[in-house]
């Protein structure tokens, strides 16, 4: 009895696990630059912002358009690039508070599985198990057997790369959007290529603070499933630096001398009308005589 009862408790607790597993993260982020439409860039949300691949036209402050879904809704919002090097960007949402992906702390182990962050059909997150190519003998290339690489390499640039530690989803890279092959092998396999975490350090801070939570008011259309209304999402400029000026020093006022009519003298000032003599004091030891 002893062993069926550990034997049951061993089965429950493996389903536990793998239901929990399979839970694929839900970090997927659709963006457009402001005012365009079409085809949209590919982001992952993480908790720095989300991460896209930079393009050579971008600049730091400019307006995306963010779409993020969540379950069977959608998260409108916007956001400005944050920090922008060569390879990545941070774009910072103004309003909303996106599910955030953690970066993992360490590399991945040679035999540890890496998964890639793909949509299926009905645009539901699946999670598909990608090998190393070639046992990452020629750097980070991972194979899809099952899909398209370069179809997956064209749409999904900027997918996030998983582990899974501790019940956990960490990133560890993201879709560089390039392919690869190696003519010499009759596999004929297409390698598709991703950012690695040594790339990604550069542009994340030196330390994330996991522990700092997000202070912004809550989104009506996210939180509380009120449709967003016209107004609600106001984008303020950056604010420019104040320069102080010192003020020029008075210039002193000169007023100017009235003119006189041509063929005329000025008048001579009137001159001061004279004291008048004091009378002489009398005697002091009575009147003199004559």
């Amino acid at each position: 009895m002893l062993r069926r009862t550990r034997f049951a408790l061993a089965l429950s607790l493996a389903a536990f696990t793998t239901g929990c597993c399979t839970e694929p993260p839900e970090h997927f982020t659709r963006l457009w630059i402001e005012g365009r439409t079409g085809v949209p860039l590919v982001g992952t949300s993480t908790e720095d912002g989300v991460l896209v691949l930079a393009q050579p036209d971008w600049q730091v402050g400019d307006v995306f358009e963010i779409q993020f879904p969540f379950g069977n809704s959608l998260v409108v919002d916007r956001g400005r690039i944050d920090r922008l090097n060569d390879t990545l960007a941070v774009i910072r949402p103004l309003t909303a508070r996106l599910r955030e992906g953690r970066f993992a702390g360490e590399m991945p182990l040679p035999d540890e599985p890496l998964y890639v962050a793909l949509r299926d059909e009905r645009d539901e997150p699946i999670m598909e198990l990608a090998p190393a190519w070639r046992g990452g003998e020629f750097g980070d290339w991972l194979l899809l057997p099952e899909r398209d690489a370069t179809q997956v390499a064209r749409d999904y640039a900027g997918s996030g790369v998983y582990v899974l530690r501790a019940d956990r989803w960490e990133i560890v890279g993201l879709l560089a959007g390039l392919t690869a092959r190696d003519e010499s092998d009759p596999r004929d396999e297409t390698a598709v290529g991703y950012i690695g975490l040594p790339e990604m350090a550069r542009i994340l801070p030196d330390r994330l603070d996991y522990f700092a939570r997000d202070v912004r008011p809550l989104r009506p259309d996210f939180e509380f499933g009120v449709p967003l209304q016209p107004g609600d999402i106001v984008i303020e400029e950056p604010a420019a630096e104040l320069v102080t000026v010192e003020p020029p020093p008075p210039v002193p006022v000169v007023l100017p001398k009235p003119a006189t009519a041509p063929g005329t003298t000025p008048a001579a000032k009137p001159k001061p009308k004279a004291k008048p003599k004091p009378k002489p004091a009398p005697p002091k030891y009575g009147t003199p005589r004559l």
